[in-house]
């Protein structure tokens, strides 16, 4: 079998221990009639249950119910499922074979599985009976995936959702889901879609995490590293390798070297020396006062700006009680509490009778605001530029002590300890020695950092341009999936349109539609662009939706719906009873013309005469004396 197929074969249903239903489906028109309050609608609710679907409002009887159990026939081969009454999360125990085996297997020989997977490497419920049937897994754009209770929504028509939504009602429902279901069945969203899908999601996360990796390195390694080019920090340590081997040659030829007559060359040498040291302490000396000195200004401008900030609120609070103030009407004086004369003008203080201009007064409050505010910023200015200026000297001090402590110990070494000119060459040499060593150390440091600069640079960019290769090919396989839905969506409207011609002569709109339109995402169904006719006909417009996605399927290997349909709905709201009957002959008129396998399993209190023969009944006519659900002994 090369489509997707979901049938049901049989479905039991258990109250501890005891069947209280067991009944044979099969392939085409299953009709369950009764009379209204039989336990129709019931049945339709554990079938919807036991295949996936998340529910846990049970009517009294059902909740006497223990466990549901029922063979479905996939394109795989058959299944059996088990699971037990309890909330919308509750596990699917799977048997791989039909029923008969099933009863006689021990547990070891069933498989369970949750509702929802946790992780990526759990299977649930969904991706099982997905694979049996042919459905491929389809992610949605919220980043999780379209589960079998998502695809049961459409293919489920009950009592509960309002006539004019597509979709079985559900609280926290998406567009974005029901738009993937929809691409999903129609044929669209391929396999080949779905794992470019996932490869582009672990793209991201690496390219983040590279990038992530890499700011956070660049972001520890201090400025004055310089180059990180691993390439010339190789050829800087090889240079210094190589000079240290001439200095190792010269200290052994030092004898040679150094003769006699060399203490004028030697003394101006340790005076030069000693005038750089004084040069350099100088420096120090002046970048220390200003430093103390920019602190000293960073200091003042923060008071200042605090004192600011003290002054802005101030004028604020009084702004406000002189705005509260001015609309007080006295009528005795606060000081002497004598009354007050009245004033029958607007432009008089009510207190010292002197001219006011309340217009005035705000304005010198507004002008008092905005010359705080410039000298706010522009101190703000003023103090970024000096906290910039200490952080640079602040650097540029921290330098010259290094390079101060090195001269200082280099000219100790050679001057002060040396007792001639050769022991102030040989310690001159010696002290090259160290310092190279300690270069080719911080250099080799650098280097390792650069080389893993340069590696997460390297991944980072693959991971890059995989991303962008995904999105080109995702962006290919869009387009051809945008065929399809074009090509589907053509087909299910011209199925809706020949069902609703066939409807009795009660909604004028469905007579000759010339368009159809099944809207996933706005959970809807139009007739040349509108919706929401009578309470009845829009039954008939909902069920003719669910039934054209069938007969497009059962004519188009290339949908992947599972070609089941359950209706519990087909007399809802004040549905006449003749308009029932003729729904249910456009039903089996429809199966009759299917190519391909398919079933339709519907409940009705009315049936047409003409259909109550075994090849379309399920179980007997249930009354209120005897119900679906048999709890007698």
């Amino acid at each position: 079998m090369s489509f997707s197929f979901l049938n049901l074969k049989r479905l039991c249903i258990f109250s501890h221990a005891r069947p209280v239903y067991d009944q044979q489906f099969h392939q085409g028109v299953n009709i369950i009639r009764g009379e209204n309050g039989s336990g129709k609608s019931t049945i339709s609710d554990f079938i919807f249950y036991v295949l996936g679907g998340e529910f846990d409002e049970w009517k009294d009887k059902a909740s006497l119910c223990t466990e549901v159990r029922a063979e479905v026939a996939t394109t795989s081969g058959p299944l059996t499922l088990r699971r037990l009454i309890g909330t919308k999360q509750e596990p699917i125990t799977v048997f791989f074979g039909p029923m008969a085996d099933a009863i006689n297997s021990p547990i070891e020989g069933w498989e369970r599985y949750p509702i929802r997977r946790n992780t990526d490497k759990q299977l649930g419920f969904s991706q099982v009976l997905f694979r049996a049937c042919g459905i491929p897994e389809a992610p949605t754009i919220e980043g999780g995936n379209v589960t079998a209770h998502q695809i049961l929504r459409l293919l489920y028509s009950d009592q509960r959702t309002p006539a004019p939504r597509l979709f079985r009602f559900e609280r926290f429902d998406t567009s974005n889901m029901r738009t993937a279901v929809g691409d999903l069945l129609l044929g669209a969203n391929t396999y080949n879609l779905y794992v470019a899908q996932l490869e582009l999601r672990d793209a991201k996360k690496v390219l983040e995490d590279r990038q992530t990796k890499l700011t956070s390195l660049l972001a520890a390694i201090p400025g004055q590293y310089g180059s990180m080019n691993a390439v010339e920090l190789a050829g800087r340590i090889t240079a210094l390798e190589q000079e240290r081997d001439r200095v190792i040659k010269q200290i052994a030829a030092v004898d040679d070297a150094v003769p006699a007559d060399v203490d004028k060359e030697y003394e101006d040498r340790r005076k030069q020396a000693l005038l750089y040291i004084r040069r350099a302490r100088s420096e120090v000396r002046q970048m220390e006062e200003s430093v103390e000195k920019l602190e000293l200004e960073i200091s003042d401008l923060n008071t200042f700006l605090d004192y600011l900030q003290q002054t802005m609120e101030k004028v604020n609070a009084s702004s406000s009680i002189a705005d509260v103030l001015g609309s007080i009407d006295f009528a005795y004086c606060p000081a002497c509490l004598e009354p007050l004369e009245r004033h029958t003008g607007t432009t008089q203080c009510v207190l010292c009778s002197k001219p006011v201009d309340p217009e005035r007064e705000g304005a010198r409050y507004l002008e008092i605001k905005l010359d705080i505010s410039m000298q706010l910023r522009e101190s703000r200015q003023i103090l970024e530029a000096k906290e910039a200026a200490h952080q640079k000297v602040g650097a540029e001090l921290k330098s010259a002590r290094h390079e101060l402590r090195r001269r200082n110990l280099e000219f100790r070494s050679a001057f002060e300890l040396a007792g001639s000119p050769r022991d102030a060459k040989l310690a001159e040499l010696n002290n090259r020695i160290g310092q190279i060593g300690q270069e080719i150390t911080y250099l080799g440091s650098i280097r390792e950092l650069a080389e893993r600069v340069a590696k997460l640079i390297a991944e980072r960019d693959a991971a890059n341009n995989e991303v962008d290769r995904l999105v080109t090919v995702i962006a290919r396989f869009n387009s051809a999936a945008s065929g399809r839905i074009s090509q589907a969506m053509s087909l299910v409207s011209a199925h809706a349109k020949t069902i609703l011609k066939q409807d009795l002569k009660r909604q004028e709109e469905f007579a000759d539609p010339r368009m159809v339109t099944v809207n996933f995402a706005d959970d809807a169904v139009l007739v040349d662009g509108k919706m929401n006719f009578a309470e009845s006909s829009n039954v008939i417009l909902k069920n003719a939706a669910i039934l054209a996605l069938l007969g497009a399927a059962a004519e188009d290997e290339k949908f992947w719906h599972p070609r089941l349909v359950l209706m519990d709905n087909v007399e809802d709201k004040g549905m006449e009873q003749k308009r029932s009957h003729n729904f249910q002959k456009i039903i089996v008129n429809l199966s009759q013309q299917a190519r391909l396998p398919h079933q339709v399993i519907f409940t009705t209190s009315m049936l047409n005469p003409d259909l109550d023969m075994d090849k379309f009944t399920i179980g007997p006519y249930y009354t209120e004396q005897n119900r679906t659900l048999n709890f007698s002994d």
